[in-house]
């Protein structure tokens, strides 16, 4: 066909790769960047435009030309634009796209995952059947291999090179992405929250996107405003929760007995230990905690830090502000993941790399949820994920380090 060499086709197909990444990488930053949903979705329909013609055009070249994109160098100006595109695309699977690939396949647990375990809740059981609305979501609800309703609940200890011996073993439940629209009824979130305080955490900490609809506002104080721990439950707005009335989610979450540490910071006293929890919502939300007149770090004798900061981009700015733990969600484990080497997309500035997991980059280590909910009713090889944490310290035996217990099934 036009005459080309299989290896043209192979080349031809490996460019191909290489400009969906580009549109893939383009989205995940519109995405993780601060600008009004109507501008985003915008730019975002003329990437996707762009990506579906782009071919064409080339398609159309190629059958009135005859001849390869190399070869339009000698060409009229469009032609020269075209041939620089198609090699920047011939590049682009060569480095990152190997990266991508290479990450997953070959990434292991950090040391400071000591141990995890977990076990499935089949939520379509529980709840008998799919509390979906609308005939569309519910026919993606019912699409074979949708792991929606398929719930992880995890626990995993981690290791904080300088937790406190009075903090050994402070357990907390994190809880993320909501993503209250409606298209998932109210009892799948009863649901969610019955499973969260059954893990008896310590604290618990909710890290953002929680409403997504107007009306879906008033099922706060029946869900969220249930959980229960000892140590209170905390809390901070994402960037959908601006899609609605975040002022009065913040007060209806507030009201429903939560605590809000959006853009500020507490210390709090655990029996003889002691814990400074902050709030970080950028790049959406600013500012976050501002930090200069807290206690004295970690280091130099201070409370544990934890912060609660809805996307994992802001990882830099927990460690330069010497943080021990950091609890995020945002990116959905990417929501649609591939056997064997992961997430294809994530909304953030570094593509997949923290699209969900347990990461350590000295002094913090960072959990980063899968969410349990989505804005639609569609999760592949993707598990919706609620996590139990118990912070350690380092003195251990070395054997456990990264060792991973099998999920099993539970109905119960």
């Amino acid at each position: 066909m036009f005459g080309f060499t299989v290896a043209q086709w192979l080349c031809i197909a490996w460019a191909a790769l290489g400009h969906v990444a580009l549109a893939f990488w383009i989205i995940s930053q519109l995405h993780a960047t601060p600008i009004h949903k109507w501008v985003m979705r915008l730019f975002s329909g003329v990437v996707v435009a762009l990506t579906i013609c782009l071919p064409a055009v080339y398609a159309v070249q190629f059958w009135s030309a005859g001849f390869g994109p190399l070869d339009w160098w000698a060409g009229a100006a469009y032609e020269k634009l075209l041939a620089a595109y198609f090699v920047l695309c011939c590049i682009l699977p060569a480095g990152p796209g190997v990266a991508w690939a290479m990450r997953g396949l070959f990434r292991r647990p950090p040391a400071a995952l000591r141990e995890s375990n977990a076990e499935l809740v089949d939520l379509k059981h529980r709840l008998g059947g799919h509390p979906v609305s609308g005939a569309s979501q519910r026919m993606l609800a019912r699409m074979p291999g949708n792991q929606t309703f398929e719930l992880e609940v995890s626990e995993k200890h981690l290791q904080l090179d300088r937790l406190p011996p009075e903090l050994e073993g402070l357990s907390i439940a994190h809880l993320s992405d909501l993503h209250f629209t409606g298209r998932l009824e109210l009892p799948y979130f009863d649901e969610i929250v019955d499973q969260t305080n059954r893990l008896r955490a310590d604290l618990i900490a909710v890290t953002g996107d929680i409403v997504d609809r107007p009306h879906c506002i008033e099922w706060l104080s029946g869900t969220l405003g249930r959980l229960e721990a000892p140590l209170g439950v905390y809390f901070i707005l994402g960037n959908h929760d601006l899609r609605v009335d975040a002022i009065e989610v913040r007060r209806r979450l507030i009201e429903a007995g939560l605590t809000d540490l959006g853009g500020r910071w507490i210390e709090m006293g655990t029996g003889s230990g002691r814990v400074l929890l902050a709030g970080n919502e950028m790049p959406w939300i600013v500012p976050a905690a501002d930090l200069s007149n807290a206690p004295l770090r970690p280091t130099h004798g201070g409370p544990t830090r934890i912060l609660l900061a809805h996307t994992p981009d802001q990882f830099n700015w927990a460690r330069r502000h010497d943080f021990d733990l950091m609890l995020a969600g945002h990116n959905h484990g990417g929501q649609f993941q591939l056997p064997w080497v992961g997430p294809v997309a994530a909304p953030s500035r570094h593509g997949v790399k923290y699209a969900a997991g347990t990461f350590h980059k000295r002094p913090t280590v960072m959990h980063v949820s899968r969410g349990v909910s989505s804005i639609l009713p569609l999760r592949l090889n993707c598990r919706p994920e609620i996590t139990r944490l118990v912070l350690r310290q380092t003195t251990f035996d070395r054997a456990q380090r990264g060792r991973q217990r099998p999920i099993h099934s539970a109905r119960a």
